[in-house]
């Protein structure tokens, strides 16, 4: 079995961001439709917060590691 990689939690963190939005927009009574500061909170996660936290996830864990120079450069 191959083993997960730094890449594999990577695209499991950013299914879950998009996860995260279909499951706030399918909460009961409309609580997604409350508003904060004018927008609602389907807004500020979909808008704001995910796309955030998947800027952070693609440097952290998708980006790939930085070529140490040989030393007879």
């Amino acid at each position: 079995m191959r083993p997960v990689t730094t890449r594999t939690t990577g695209v499991v963190l950013l299914a879950l961001l998009l996860a995260g939005f279909l499951l706030l927009g399918a909460l009961p009574n409309q609580v997604a439709g409350m508003r904060v500061a004018g927008l609602s909170l389907l807004w500020w996660y979909g808008g704001v917060l995910a796309p955030g936290l998947a800027v952070i996830v693609a440097i952290r864990w998708l980006a790939e590691p930085v070529p140490v120079p040989s030393p007879d450069e």
